[in-house]
């Protein structure tokens, strides 16, 4: 009888810890890749043409000198991503401290020095101190990011800056490569081809994630990860 209690025991608390463990899995989110918000602009319709008339004003580049350049909502930004970090930062600190201490009792005149004699021996005091220390750390890192991604202007300032949005999406053999952009520009600082670098872009926010097989092969798996978060040590 006991043996039964003692199984029913064990079985019991198997399906605890099972259904455990399936609880976690459960809170597990698959990630996915960023989600860029792009508002969507209606195009107003084209003016009615004048009859017999070749002039366009719509038509930007009807106008010869005219500045080709992004300044509207809706146009079209290249952006060109050159981003390269890298920071290091060491520290290096010594510290040496001695001390010595040497007391005692001695005689002279008035016949002091029996008494100090006898009590040399209990107020002959000696110490030696001493305490070093060392402390060394160094850390480093380095990050490039290149590549070129086009941007469409959602909003212009009133001293003509330009918030653009932007992202790209390639699928490779069930791999999803995803690279987005957010920021604000000046005008000044695109090219007669509208095109910017990202050192130029203010307030950026680049990313680039990829989701897929290559994705989950780099993280460890779902057991692992809940052993390494049960584990204390």
């Amino acid at each position: 009888m006991s043996d039964l209690i003692r199984q029913s025991r064990f079985l019991l608390w198997w399906v605890v810890a099972s259904v455990g463990l399936l609880g976690l899995v459960g809170c597990a989110k698959i990630q996915q890749p960023p989600k860029v918000e792009t508002e969507s602009h209606i195009l107003s319709e084209p003016r009615a043409e004048s009859l017999g008339s070749l002039w366009d004003p719509d038509n930007g580049r009807a106008y010869m000198f005219e500045d080709l350049r992004a300044s509207r909502v809706g146009d079209i930004v290249v952006v060109q991503i050159v981003e390269q970090h890298r920071g290091s930062k060491k520290a290096n600190t010594t510290a040496d401290r001695q001390s010595n201490l040497s007391a005692g009792v001695s005689g002279g005149a008035f016949g002091i020095n029996t008494l100090a004699e006898k009590f040399a021996q209990y107020f002959d005091v000696n110490a030696n101190t001493s305490n070093d220390f060392e402390g060394d750390g160094s850390t480093s890192r380095e990050d490039t990011l290149t590549g070129t991604i086009a941007a469409k202007v959602v909003e212009v300032f009133p001293n003509g800056d330009m918030r653009i949005q932007g992202k790209r999406h390639v699928k490779v053999n069930s791999e999803t490569q995803t690279m987005t952009i957010k920021g604000i520009v000046r005008r000044i600082d695109l090219d007669t081809q509208n095109r910017v670098l990202s050192s130029a872009v203010a307030d950026a926010d680049i990313s680039y994630t990829g989701l897929g097989v290559v994705d989950d092969v780099q993280r460890p798996g779902w057991g692992t990860r809940i052993f390494n978060w049960l584990t204390p040590f």
